[in-house]
């Protein structure tokens, strides 16, 4: 059985295109938790926590059964939901610089981005500098944000990850 792959990286770092570009199914873990429950995440932030969400997080990953899962910023940091990533999954993280995510994020509008809602630009820049060991520790594969399909990806890799 082959293992799905789950990108993972910064807010803004091009999950998202990278999984819409591969031309395999997948799911974007933030839009699959917000047609589940009924609300945006942001909501569920507030009106449950973070905890909650990561929770969310972690069940969905266990019931997905699809090749590719564009997964939130923050979606491998529950030591319980990297280890599951790590044994069911290749994790690959898009390795995107702070200026080109910014970019992104206000493109993009914050209003879908909790952890960036009230947060200046250096307090991003906090956030995602806290973040890089830790994307960097949990992930099989390190490439460049500029990437633009699935395929360089696993060129880059060297591995063939697909069928």
């Amino acid at each position: 059985m082959i293992k799905p792959i789950y990108l993972y990286g910064f807010m803004g770092c091009g999950k998202s295109y990278i999984a819409k570009k591969s031309g395999l199914d997948f799911i974007d873990l933030d839009e699959y938790i917000v047609r589940l429950k009924g609300i945006e995440i942001a909501e569920i932030f507030v009106k449950y926590s973070e905890q909650y969400f990561r929770e969310l997080e972690l069940a969905a990953l266990k019931e997905l059964n699809v090749p590719l899962v564009s997964l939130g910023g923050g979606a491998l940091k529950t030591p319980e939901t990297a280890k599951y990533a790590k044994e069911n999954a290749v994790v690959i993280f898009i390795d995107t610089p702070f200026e080109v995510c910014c970019k992104r994020i206000k493109i993009d509008g914050l209003h879908r981005r909790p952890l960036a809602e009230n947060k200046t630009k250096e307090g991003l820049f906090e956030l995602y500098n806290s973040r890089l060991p830790h994307y960097r520790n949990v992930a099989d594969y390190i490439v460049k944000g500029e990437e633009e399909s699935l395929k360089l990806i696993m060129a880059e890799t060297g591995k063939t990850i697909l069928p």
